[in-house]
Order: structure tokens, then sequence, then C-alpha cells
């Protein structure tokens, strides 16, 4: 008898749709949150001079997301081969979203200790959402063989780092309704992320029938995670620690 598992359709008419319009929100949310900032740095506002880390992320992160564009746009004109072998990018490219972005938060937190009031509470959700996606993208490149796992690994990979996108623009006023408690912060932080994985898996029990077994695994897992970071930000504890690694970890020095 075959597992449930296999019974799980791989692939669906609708799949196309969902998955370019989900490249589409990705998008939106890295236009409306990381284009008033970028403009302002390049209007001489920024708070300091980005180091060449921050330029190497700003880079990765806008390749990531042109080639998720490109490779679901191969996907819809059945250029599977390509896709296929245009993905192996993503091996290289994974280590150095990861790096790249947690010692650009590296950078920024050194900077804001050095200028108070800082934020260093905050550090800990730039590092959840980072490792969070280099597991989940390393996940998805070793599932390449299983297109239905595959595919919703690079979703839920791409959903931390557009939701943290996101969060720059709905942030500020769902602050404004939820505050910044313990449960509030996941409401101001962390809604735009659950948004996305909310709608995998609504979409999955829509045309399936029941949502696939790695998003009963890994949604409800991120969830947690969130409330973790949570507790983690609230705890009188954290603060030393951030502090600490803003200080002493290897990085670019200081220069504004």
């Amino acid at each position: 008898m075959a597992t449930r598992a296999t019974r799980f359709a791989a692939f669906h008419r609708a799949d196309r749709n969902f998955y370019l319009g989900f490249v589409i929100a990705g998008w939106l949310g890295v236009l409306g949150g990381f284009a008033p900032p970028l403009a302002g740095r390049f209007a001489g506002h920024a708070d300091y001079p980005a180091p060449p880390v921050l330029h190497i992320h700003a880079l990765a992160f806008t390749t990531w997301m042109v080639l998720l564009a490109v490779q679901v746009l191969l996907v819809r004109t059945g250029r599977t081969a390509v896709h296929r072998r245009l993905g192996m990018v993503s091996v290289g490219l994974i280590p150095i979203m990861v790096l790249s972005g947690f010692f650009s938060e590296v950078y920024s937190q050194r900077f804001y200790l050095m200028h108070p009031p800082n934020s260093q509470a905050f550090f800990i959700i730039p590092i959840f959402d980072v490792l969070a996606f280099g597991a989940l993208a390393a996940a998805a490149i070793a599932n390449r063989g299983a297109p239905a796992t595959h595919k919703r690994l690079l979703y839920l990979a791409t959903a931390m780092i557009v939701g943290a996108a996101w969060t720059r623009v709905m942030g500020r006023p769902l602050g404004a309704l939820s505050g910044d408690g313990y449960l509030g912060m996941i409401v101001n932080t962390f809604t735009s992320t659950n948004l996305f994985l909310l709608a995998v898996v609504v979409f999955d029990v829509v045309t399936r029938g029941r949502p696939h077994p790695v998003l009963v695994a890994l949604v409800p897992a991120i969830v947690a995670g969130e409330f973790a970071v949570s507790w983690i930000y609230h705890a009188p504890g954290w603060l030393p620690v951030a502090h600490a690694i803003a200080a002493n970890l290897p990085g670019p020095p200081l220069t504004g």
C-alpha cells in the first residue's frame, strides 16, 4: 500500500500561479521594505557608511530574489532542464547570504552599541531569520530529487527573508496596535511571515486536501521558534549576550 507521502500530488495546475504570486508578493515586500532606506542611504541620510559586507549581502539577497523569479518562469514555460541546472547557483549563494546577513547585522548592532540608545535586544530577530533561512534553503537543496518537498522548502526559506522585508512595512502600524510585549512582538514582528506560512498551508489543503508533510513538520517548528525569539528578546539575560556578540565578534571596523 502506498504511503501518505507518496500519494501527495507533486504537481497541480494551480501551482504555477500560486508560486508566481508568492514571488510577486515577495518583490513587493522587498521594494516596500528596503527601497526607502536604500534611497535614504544614497541621499546621505544613513546612520553609518555601508561596509563591504553589507554590499555583499544586498547583492546576494537581490540575486536570490531574481533567481527565484527566473526559476518560477522557467517552470511555467516548461524549461525544467534549465531550471535544474540554474538551481545549482543557489548552492554557493546560500552560505554567502547567511554569513553576509549575519555579519552585516553584527556591524549594525556594533554601531548602535557605540551610539545609544542601542537596540541590541533586536539582534535575536535577524539571527533567527538568517539561521532559519539557511537551514531551510540547505534542506531544499538536499531534496532536489523530491519536487514537492523541494519547492515547499524553498518557499519556507524565502518566506523568512521576504517576511522580514514586509515587517519593515507592516511592523510599525501593527506595533501601534499590539505593543511590544511577549505576544505583541509576535504580532508586530512575525505577522507577515506567518501570513506566508498560512497561505501555503491553505493552498495545499485546497489543491491536495491536506498540507504537505514538510509543512506539517516545519510550520509549527517555525512558529515555536518565533515564540522562543520573543522570550529571548524580553529576557534580561539576553542583552549582555547581545552586547558581547556585537562588541567582540570579528567584523569591519566602524567608520562613522
